[in-house]
């Protein structure tokens, strides 16, 4: 016990020092003067299906019928689910202020309380050399529902494939989750504790995670797109009795229409 602990104690003071690192090297774009596109709206618009594994083991997965939008007007922008004002930008990188909800959580069921979906909020950076491209991203719990904290580094490599522009873009990463996100979304209360789900109490964590993104452009306004993403558990989460599954997977297909 004594020996996990020391290590997650270790594994905490590293992620930290990486945020310091990593808001370092964005000091040069911080300097920088943000890059001004217009005071109208533009970028993609478009409709896909987002199939997710749940990892709980009461829960089913889950399909949803979601838009797709990656867009922009001034310095402000839309990804995905994600919104943000980009706070410095150059050709090699950017700076950014986000929020996005955190959709983890479930409803109460046999003695468990709800674990609610929240809103998260903190800074994410990107740095680019030709077609690699390297992203930070640290965001908070806003609305204090686990109090947890998130840190997310990945890589990725673009390639394009053909003359109509498939793009393949393969990524790694890592994310760390700090002991209040495990406890209150993985944990379990002496008070929620059965003969057949113990109590249970996580430490911070790190998981891995693969992903593949593929484009294909149908002419050139329109493209059809594919992410796929697999995440593989850091032990303090796949220990927790609430789970079955030491890994999950997401896959996003649809359709966007460039404006």
């Amino acid at each position: 016990m004594g020996g996990s602990v020391a290590s997650n104690l270790t594994l905490e003071a590293m992620m930290k020092k990486l945020l310091v690192i990593m808001l370092g090297l964005s000091s040069p774009l911080l300097a920088a003067s943000p890059y001004q596109t217009g005071n109208s709206w533009h970028g993609i618009i478009g409709l896909g299906v987002l199939f997710r594994a749940e990892p709980y083991k009461e829960i089913d997965n889950s399909t949803w019928l979601l838009p797709h939008l990656i867009m922009r007007r001034g310095n402000f922008f839309i990804d995905g689910l994600k919104i943000g004002y980009h706070a410095a930008e150059n050709t090699r990188g950017r700076f950014d202020f986000i929020l996005t909800p955190r959709l983890e959580g479930f409803e109460a069921y046999d003695g468990m309380e709800d674990r609610d979906p929240s809103l998260d909020g903190g800074i994410a950076a990107s740095w680019r050399q030709g077609t690699v491209e390297f992203k930070f991203s640290a965001v908070s719990d806003l609305l204090n529902k686990s109090s947890g904290k998130e840190i997310t580094t990945s890589l990725a490599k673009t390639y394009i494939l053909t003359r109509q522009l498939t793009l393949l873009t393969p990524s790694i990463g890592l994310k760390w989750q700090n002991d209040n996100f495990v406890n209150y979304y993985y944990g379990v209360k002496d008070s929620e504790a059965r003969v057949n789900r113990p109590a249970y109490t996580g430490n911070a964590t790190v998981n891995c995670i693969v992903a593949v993104n593929a484009t294909y452009s149908l002419n050139k306004r329109s493209t059809l797109f594919a992410d796929f993403e697999y995440e593989r558990f850091g032990d303090d989460i796949s220990d927790s009795p609430l789970v079955d599954k030491e890994q999950i997977f997401r896959v996003f297909l649809g359709y966007g229409w460039q404006f």
